[in-house]
């Protein structure tokens, strides 16, 4: 018996040894993006201003938040709320530390190596996310969730995990809707008729050159749909977060990372190195007036 506590009490301490090291890591990365020089993103802006909305009770959708808009539904600034209690930038810096995280937390899922961990963190979709304040990664982090939560995901950002939809087990799917009836009808509560306000929203991104698809759209479609089709049949759900960004209108580079991801994990490491050459090469050549 003394020996049993003995094993419990070492655990007990291994334990809270092991979160007091997670919780100073964040510490440190959020303090650490806070005094970079890294301007505060414009799309935090928008996020953490639509945040600040939703806490007042106010409409989200009636107004600009910032001078962009808001296009997500109201669960993912639901989410947010605790964030926008902290000053601007300090909120921002969570958000950069929470993605930092999730692309290390998907990078273990996917086992992937040291240096295709490295290439993620350093490519030009993780430096998007970073100078914007985009949340793709923390949202692509969902897929850690029970199977059933993935279309509060794959709905959150389509253009971001939308493919997800395909990969929830028809076991699972009279939950997932149940799970997703009760947050429309939260929501529905307490920000009135959103989704017809959402469709309402202007979409003048879809014609600005930061735009991936522009002068594409919608010939790069069969290429998700092939991927999110080979996901379904092989139940993988690295090619279904693959697919996804290719069946919108509108991507940014930020909504490539879940590609970069799922490629990494195809490929070995010199080819990975190769691609990521070749990206970075590609950036440099449209940031110089090249295309």
């Amino acid at each position: 018996m003394t020996k049993a506590i003995s094993i419990t009490k070492l655990i007990r301490e291994r334990h809270s040894r092991e979160l007091l090291l997670g919780l100073l890591v964040c510490l440190v990365l959020t303090a650490g993006f806070f005094f970079s020089p890294i301007t505060t993103g414009d799309d935090w802006q928008t996020f953490y201003g639509a945040a600040k909305q939703a806490l007042a009770g106010q409409n989200l959708y009636v107004m600009p938040v910032t001078f962009t808009f808001y296009s997500n539904p109201p669960w993912v600034v639901m989410a947010l709320v605790p964030l926008s209690l902290l000053p601007f930038r300090w909120g921002w810096a969570v958000v950069c530390m929470g993605s930092f995280l999730a692309a290390l937390a998907i990078a273990y899922r996917w086992r992937l190596s040291l240096l295709k961990t490295v290439l993620i963190l350093l490519s030009p979709s993780m430096l998007y996310i970073l100078l914007h304040g985009q949340i793709d990664l923390i949202l692509l982090a969902g897929i850690w969730l029970p199977q059933e939560w993935w279309v509060l995901i794959a709905l959150a950002k389509p253009q971001v995990a939308f493919g997800l939809l395909a990969g929830i087990p028809r076991s699972r799917w009279v939950r997932a809707m149940l799970i997703l009836a009760g947050i429309v009808i939260l929501t529905l509560a307490l920000f009135g008729n959103w989704p017809l306000d959402l469709l309402r929203q202007p979409h003048p991104f879809a014609k600005e050159g930061h735009n991936l698809w522009l002068g594409l759209w919608p010939f790069q479609v069969p290429a998700g749909v092939a991927l999110i089709l080979l996901g379904f049949s092989r139940s993988d759900e690295r090619l279904l977060v693959a697919g996804s960004p290719f069946l919108f209108p509108y991507a940014t580079m930020s909504n490539l990372i879940g590609p970069w991801l799922a490629v990494n994990y195809y490929l070995k490491d010199w080819q990975a190195l190769i691609v990521w050459v070749s990206w970075w090469g590609a950036v440099i050549y449209r940031g110089v007036g090249g295309g």
